[in-house]
C-alpha cells in the first residue's frame, strides 16, 4: 500500500511532464519509473525517490518530508512468512491493500473465488494449474490464498465475489472436493458484508481475464481505487485511474461494471449454485455405481 501511495503522488508531482523527460533527469528507465508509480513492487532503495524529487524541483518541506516516510516504508521488506514466487507477491500486496479498501469486487472466470476456497478445494485448484517444472512453487500460492482469504473475513471489506456460471461445473480434485467447495459457498451468500453473484454462461467478456479485482478506498490522502488483473500469467498486474496506463484501467473497469450490471442477483445466484450442487451430486452417484458393476465378481 505505501508503494501505491506513494507512486500515485510521484505522478501528480510530475504533472504534465512526460517519463521520458524524467528518465533523461534522473538516469531511470522509463520502465523503473513507470513501476515506481505504478506501485508494482517495493522499492529497493528509497534514495531513487529523492533523485526523482531533485528532478522535479521538490524543495525541502513538509512535502518532500511526507514522500520520503513514505519511500522509506515502500522500502521495507516482506515480513516473515510471506513468499514472491508462484504469484505470491503480486497476491500479497493485493492482500496488504484489501486491510485498507472500503469495497472489493473481484471477478473470476475459471474457478470460485481464491479469497472463497476451502482448502481442499484450494489444494486442488493449485495441483490443477501450477506446471510441473514449478511444482515446488505450489505451497507459496496455497499460503498466499489463505492469507487473502483471512484478510477478507477479518478486514471486515464490503466484497461482492462474481463467478462464472461454468466455474461451478469444473471439477477440482474430485465431486466431493467440489461439492464441498459448492455449499461453502452458499454459505458465504448469508454471510455478512459478502456478496456472491454467479455470472451466466451468455454473458461473452470483452477482456480475457482469469481474476479481476477492483478495490476502492476512503482515505483521503491515498489512491481513490486500483485493479489487480490475473491472466492466466504468472504475476498479477495493477492498474490505477490517471497512470500512463489510465485507458487500459478504464477498459478493465468497464469489464467490471458489465458484469456487476448483469450478474445474477442473490436469490438467482443461489439457485445456480444449488443447481451445481445437484449436477455434481448425480455425476457422483454415477460414478459410484460405475465402480461397483466393474468391481471384482465372485
Amino acid at each position: 500500500m505505501p508503494a501505491a501511495r506513494l507512486g500515485r503522488k510521484l505522478r501528480l508531482l510530475r504533472g504534465g511532464l512526460t517519463l521520458k523527460w524524467l528518465s533523461t533527469r534522473t538516469h531511470f528507465s522509463v520502465s523503473k519509473l513507470s513501476r515506481m508509480e505504478n506501485g508494482q513492487r517495493r522499492l529497493n532503495d528509497p534514495r531513487d525517490v529523492a533523485v526523482i524529487l531533485d528532478a522535479l524541483g521538490t524543495k525541502r518541506g513538509p512535502e518532500r518530508a511526507a514522500l520520503m516516510e513514505l519511500a522509506a516504508a515502500a522500502s521495507e521488506k516482506n515480513p516473515p512468512g510471506f513468499h514472491r514466487d508462484a504469484g505470491a507477491g503480486a497476491q500479497q500486496r493485493l492482500s496488504g491493500m484489501v486491510w485498507q479498501a472500503s469495497l472489493l469486487i473481484a471477478v473470476d472466470v475459471h474457478v470460485v473465488s481464491g479469497a472463497l476456497q476451502t482448502d481442499a478445494y484450494m489444494a486442488a485448484v493449485t495441483e490443477a494449474t501450477v506446471l510441473r517444472s514449478r511444482r515446488h512453487e505450489a505451497p507459496a500460492a496455497v499460503e498466499a490464498r489463505k492469507v487473502r482469504r483471512r484478510v477478507v473475513r477479518e478486514s471486515g471489506v464490503r466484497s461482492v465475489f462474481c463467478i462464472h456460471q461454468s466455474a461451478l461445473y469444473r471439477v477440482m480434485g474430485s465431486p466431493a472436493t467440489t461439492i464441498g467447495q459448492l455449499e461453502k459457498l452458499l454459505e458465504y451468500t448469508e454471510t455478512p458484508n459478502i456478496g456472491v453473484r454467479i455470472i451466466p454462461v451468455d454473458l461473452p467478456l470483452a477482456l480475457q481475464v482469469t481474476n479481476l479485482t477492483l478495490l476502492q478506498f476512503d482515505a483521503p490522502d491515498g489512491i481513490p481505487e486500483l485493479i489487480y488483473v490475473e491472466n492466466g500469467e504468472r504475476e498479477g498486474h495493477y492498474y490505477y485511474p490517471g497512470a500512463e496506463d489510465a485507458a487500459t484501467f478504464e477498459d478493465y473497469k468497464e469489464v467490471l461494471n458489465t458484469v456487476v450490471a448483469r450478474a445474477a442477483l442473490r436469490e438467482p445466484s443461489r439457485q445456480l449454485i444449488r443447481d451445481a450442487i445437484a449436477w455434481h451430486r448425480d455425476r457422483q452417484q454415477d460414478g459410484q455405481q460405475d465402480r461397483r458393476q466393474d468391481g471384482p465378481t465372485g
